[in-house]
């Protein structure tokens, strides 16, 4: 492995996954932040305000999960690493989607460009990412 590029991916990863706590903090009370909101467009006229938090907080959460044990199985070379980190973005995306207010604007533009940075790794980049796993 590339030990400095494939510890930089890890990084990014694990970062990227800790900044989700934006998200499912506040959709589950557990803190507030200035300037955002857990109201979905979609997920709250479809399931109530309460259950469409939890449902929101849900799809933020699984991201920090995901870039995290991502980041952990980059770290250490394993070759699953890439598809959990594509699941994150995905799910990551969609959360965003539902419920854009969830970030401050600056994170939720930040939060796109390393989602769809790690969709197009996946796409384009794949020899190049392959070699990040292999020790």
């Amino acid at each position: 492995m590339n030990v400095p590029l494939g510890l930089a991916g890890a990084a990014v990863l694990g970062a990227h996954g800790v900044g989700h706590v934006l998200g499912w903090l506040p959709a589950w009370g557990l803190a507030a932040f200035e300037k955002v909101s857990t109201r979905s467009w979609a997920l709250d006229p479809l399931l109530g305000d309460r259950l469409g938090a939890m449902v929101a907080g849900a799809l933020y959460a699984a991201p920090t999960l995901g870039f995290l044990v991502a980041a952990g199985a980059l770290a250490t070379g394993q070759p699953w690493w890439r598809e959990v980190a594509v699941a994150s973005a995905i799910t990551s995306l969609v959360a965003s989607a539902l419920v854009p207010a969830a970030l401050p604007t600056s994170s939720l533009a930040g939060s796109t460009v390393v989602n769809l940075a790690v969709l197009g790794l996946a796409v384009w980049g794949a020899p190049a990412l392959a070699g990040l796993a292999q020790r």
